[in-house]
């Protein structure tokens, strides 16, 4: 059997670290800069916060105030630089030797332990078809932050991290799909349409910089090819600290293309603090979160109904609590 994991920003921020965005903004915009484009981009940053929720989406946007490639560069490359400087500045915070690699390794096996009474019982049925067989886990992180790696520091993949009645679970390989902070840094969009600037819809030079799928692509490292064969061969997916967005949409389609071969999906998610008492509540939060998820896919509605029993959503899940 084939776990794989997608691990988003809500990781880090689980952690305790300052990853947001707008923790990144705060830091960046009080830096004085001699570049008028830089300016003018901290500026509109500061006078339009909430337009820049999604820094990858707006960043889109914001190539209409481009007039060639060379300005954008000079913007794209100073943002980038500093959110990696910003990001290593408060990695260095924090020991993670501390946390607890334990649970960390324990929830990893065992997911759906964090889902409904139900919905284990369905988990376990499903899994005893592989009862014979040893259980692989892969992450793909799409964070540039190496605190799993530092978690997971010295876990030998020869040796089990668990075993229960029916079979053994090995860490396989973590793999970064959008690079590091210290090399192949890759922030940007999903497709030129979330491009508004249409002079850059056919240049080289921009579509290489911002639109993620082409920038893995050429630069032929696989590690795209990797996280895509390893979706592609997966029983079950979890999907953890990710905010589902557009510009990711090439990985939620894939994921949902794979319905069709009868995996399960469970999507972690994080909201406001339920009142226990309504019950009801969640199950809105749920639908909203599926809807979401399936609006990214190509799927008919036909298929979405079909495919919907094997899409799981828990809400603020205490799941990677390593505290």
């Amino acid at each position: 059997m084939n776990i794989v994991y997608l691990f988003g920003n809500g990781f880090d921020i689980n952690l305790g670290m300052k990853t947001r965005y707008t923790d990144f903004y705060k830091n960046y915009t009080e830096k004085s800069s001699e570049s008028s484009l830089v300016k003018n981009l901290k500026s509109n940053i500061f006078h339009n916060i909430e337009n820049w929720s999604d820094l990858e989406l707006a960043l889109g946007k914001y190539t209409s105030e481009f007039q060639s490639v060379s300005e954008f560069d000079e913007v794209y490359e100073d943002i980038l630089n500093n959110l990696c400087d910003y990001l290593d500045d408060e990695s260095a915070k924090y020991d993670f030797s501390k946390f607890k690699k334990d649970v960390f390794l324990s929830d990893l096996c065992t997911p759906e332990k964090f889902l409904t009474e139900a919905d284990i019982h369905e988990f376990s049925a499903y899994k005893r078809q592989w009862s014979s067989n040893d259980k692989l886990i892969n992450i793909i992180n799409f964070n540039y932050t190496d605190s799993i790696s530092k978690i997971l520091e010295n876990t030998d993949s020869k040796k089990h991290l668990k075993v229960d009645a029916y079979s053994k679970y090995f860490f396989k390989e973590l793999l970064h799909i959008h690079g590091f902070t210290s090399e192949r840094t890759i922030l940007g969009v999903n497709d030129i349409s979330q491009v508004s600037n249409s002079k850059f819809h056919n240049d080289s030079d921009f579509i290489e910089a911002l639109i993620k799928i082409e920038s893995n692509s050429r630069q032929r490292h696989n590690v795209d090819k990797k996280c895509e064969k390893i979706i592609n061969n997966a029983n079950l997916i979890c999907i953890f600290g990710c905010s589902l967005g557009e510009t990711d949409k090439f990985w939620w389609k894939l994921i949902a293309d794979n319905f069709k071969r009868g995996i399960k999906v469970i999507i972690f998610f994080r909201a406001e603090e339920q009142n226990q008492r309504f019950g009801h509540r969640p199950l809105r939060i749920q639908r909203m979160v599926k809807n979401i998820f399936w609006g990214m896919s190509d799927l008919s509605d036909e298929e979405k109904e079909t495919y919907n029993k094997n899409l799981y959503i828990k809400i603020n899940a205490d799941i990677f609590n390593l505290f």
